[in-house]
């Protein structure tokens, strides 16, 4: 849980400060970043449905592994689940929770505007459609109303095999059992991947002054890790040193001890990285 709180506030404080320091131009950055984001998520998602064999639809999508262990804090109603259509209402989001607390359910409402459609979309050849009518960063909605469909009729003849068995004939689902996804791995993978699309689309749409912005948020982003990390290693009677640090908080400080960098180094984004975020957390441990 508090891996997931911390990349939750990641997005919440990149967000922030291109908001704050370009208006809208900084939207528009945030807003493309976090799609590149989510068609990366989508993209990894089904390669990984292609590999076990599964149909790429809506039900293998929300019910075939995944690629972050589930949190107990979620609070979900599913209405209906099958290849074509997923609807649910999400009646309590930690996240949103999370961005409430800091005041940020707006930042919370871009993500989610922006992540869920190109994530499942994508994951569905560009073919699915998502309908967002409600969410838990809007005020007065009481819960996160998902209608995610893709139609067998709306497909390419060619793609119909793929997503849906009965286009496919002698076609035999595999039982699958899929790896539980790891807490650390899963959400370090996540917050590499938004760190470095968000830091992307802002370098193209505002230049290196889009980076500025975002250097002072990674330094802040650091600050509050650290304040977290003292709050959990005091509730469990540990140490607030390196490890707690690793344990708590999603991105690695010692680059040696991570392989999740691969194919996310472009733009400086690594060394970036050490110069605010990494630089910053050593001094809070130094005041351990």
């Amino acid at each position: 849980m508090d891996l997931s709180d911390n990349y939750t506030v990641l997005y919440s404080f990149l967000g922030r400060s291109l908001i704050d320091a370009f208006g809208v131009a900084g939207e528009k950055a945030l807003r493309e970043g976090t799609r590149r984001y989510g068609r990366d998520r989508g993209e990894n998602s089904r390669r990984n449905h292609e590999a076990l064999n599964v149909k790429i639809n809506m039900k293998s999508l929300f019910s075939v592994g995944g690629d972050l262990p589930p949190d107990p804090r979620f609070r979900r109603e599913l209405q209906e689940l099958n290849p074509e259509e997923r609807v649910s209402h999400t009646l309590v989001c930690p996240m949103a929770d999370i961005w409430k607390a800091y005041g940020e359910a707006h930042i919370g409402r871009i993500y989610c505007e922006e992540f869920h459609p190109a994530c499942y979309s994508h994951y569905a050849f560009g073919y699915g459609h998502v309908n967002l009518g409600m969410t838990l960063t809007q005020e007065k909605d009481e819960y996160c109303d998902f209608n995610v469909v893709l139609r067998a009729e709306n497909l390419p003849k060619d793609l119909r095999p793929k997503c849906f068995a009965e286009y496919d004939p002698g076609y035999i689902a595999p039982d699958v059992h899929p790896t539980p996804a790891s807490g650390k791995t899963g959400f370090e993978s996540i917050s590499v991947k938004l760190y470095y699309y968000i830091l992307e689309a802002a370098l193209e749409l505002l230049g290196e002054s889009g980076w500025d912005a975002m250097a002072g948020a990674m330094k802040e982003m650091a600050v509050d890790g650290a304040r977290r990390a003292r709050k959990t290693a005091a509730r469990y009677a540990r140490p607030f040193n390196e490890q707690i640090v690793f344990d708590t908080y999603p991105l690695t400080l010692d680059q040696d001890k991570t392989q999740l960098w691969t194919g996310y180094t472009a733009n400086k984004a690594v060394e970036r990285f050490e110069e605010t975020f990494v630089t910053a957390m050593r001094g809070e441990l130094e005041k351990a």
